[in-house]
């Protein structure tokens, strides 16, 4: 990005007439190898298409956690290869033993630390214990570095699966009543006062409920340095399309009710909420459909359709459009060290632009996406808003439908990013 009146060689003009221009969206909150079958170049093709032109990728991939320097190295080696979009990344920590990797990584430009009070999978996925959450919280705030957290107590939803189980209920449902709300708020309250105890700066992943961000803003009020995301699918959906969609409607932690979905849209217009992040995973269909919901892998794809369900529903409740590059670009590149590099527009910023056309209406086909998985849990809905054209660093890597080769994203080191190109960063 540049002033009008700096000296540049112009290779094309592009007149986009009436359509909005915004910064490219940085999604903190992707799982491009959950599932194998996807990856890093079909996850960046379809963020590029949906107007996502960074991504900060987890450390939960299918052959294991980044929680070491080899790990992470390889991890931004594959990056170079397959993005189409920039990637930075997430890092980990061992449920249990030394955090000796924790600097290292920070050095290596990982943009935060990822935790889990639930055992998603013991291998790739593990639950932290109260003990190394403690002590991993003050190796990471000892080096500045940033801890997200998905929050959901462990011991509750194991044994409301198992009550599920016992009853022989297995229908979508049963997968909300099993995580109910108290087991997320116990968990972010604990993981509060850890980090008011540690002085970390934590970043609460995927808030599904009002008493959540309720939680967060008082923390913050105390001198906590904390922020709450909440997803797509938690402010657009209820846990009524279990019942409909059954397993494609199955996410971690679940689906809340109406009126906690109401909740989430006034953190967001208070600001209470700080940003949105898809929590995208590409699952095959096989895995998201079958008679038992326990059995079924949780989450969903989000990357390709965050700019235009966000804009949509800003639009749809009268809130303002700015909103959306606040928490699609300006906040998240701001929380996880990625500002004013990304997320910005101002001169000397990557210019990472979004073209969206405001008065489109469309029909979400799956089958007509860029995404791999060809499932989407927003399939038949009409929007309004549709993005059109998207430039990384300049350069259009989607128009019209088409995508730019693999090879054409980098990785976007946090430790570089808030130094970049001279700009001033602000906190």
């Amino acid at each position: 990005v540049a002033t009008a009146d700096a000296p540049l060689a112009t290779q094309r003009e592009l007149d986009v007439g009436d359509a909005l221009v915004l910064p490219g969206a940085v999604d903190v909150h992707v799982h491009t190898r959950s599932a194998a079958q996807e990856g890093i170049g079909a996850a960046t093709r379809a963020a590029a298409a949906g107007g996502v032109t960074t991504i900060v990728d987890m450390p939960y991939d299918a052959d294991g956690m980044v929680a070491d320097r080899e790990a992470f190295a390889a991890k931004v080696a594959d990056v170079g290869r397959e993005a189409v979009v920039d990637v930075a990344l997430w890092a980990t920590v061992p449920p249990s033993g030394p955090l000796d990797e924790v600097q290292a990584l920070i050095e290596a430009g990982a943009c935060a630390f990822k935790l889990s009070t639930f055992d998603t999978d013991p291998r790739r996925f593990p639950r932290v214990d109260d003990a190394q959450m403690l002590a991993a919280f003050g190796a990471i705030a000892a080096c500045g570095g940033l801890a997200g957290v998905h929050c959901e107590n462990d011991e509750i939803v194991r044994a409301g699966i198992a009550v599920e189980r016992a009853a022989g209920r297995r229908d979508g449902l049963a997968h909300a009543r099993s995580r109910p709300p108290i087991a997320e708020t116990e968990a972010i309250g604990r993981c509060l006062e850890l980090a008011r105890a540690t002085g970390v700066r934590l970043h609460l992943c995927h808030v599904t409920v009002g008493r959540g961000l309720e939680l967060a803003r008082r923390a913050r009020a105390e001198g906590v340095d904390v922020t709450a995301e909440t997803c797509p699918h938690h402010l657009l959906l209820d846990e009524g399309e279990l019942a409909r969609r059954g397993g494609e409607a199955k996410i971690n932690p679940p689906l809340r009710p109406a009126g906690e979905v109401e909740a989430l849209w006034r953190g967001v217009a208070d600001g209470s909420c700080d940003l949105v992040a898809s929590d995208h995973v590409g699952w095959p269909a096989e895995r998201k459909r079958g008679d038992d919901i326990f059995a079924l892998a949780a989450g969903a794809p989000g990357l390709e359709l965050i700019v235009a369900l966000l804009h949509d529903a800003l639009a749809g409740r009268g809130l303002a459009t700015s909103m959306l590059a606040r928490l699609l670009s300006e906040a998240p590149a701001r929380r996880f060290g990625l500002w004013p590099r990304k997320g910005s527009l101002l001169p000397g910023a990557d210019a990472d632009l979004v073209v969206l056309d405001p008065g489109e209406e469309w029909t979400v086909d799956p089958a007509r996406l860029v995404t791999q998985c060809g499932w989407s849990p927003y399939a038949d809905r009409s929007l309004r808003g549709r993005v059109r054209h998207v430039l990384l660093r300049g350069r259009e890597v989607y128009a019209q439908g088409r995508v730019a080769a693999a090879g054409t994203g980098t990785f976007v080191s946090a430790a570089d990013a808030a130094a970049s190109q001279g700009i001033e960063a602000h906190a």
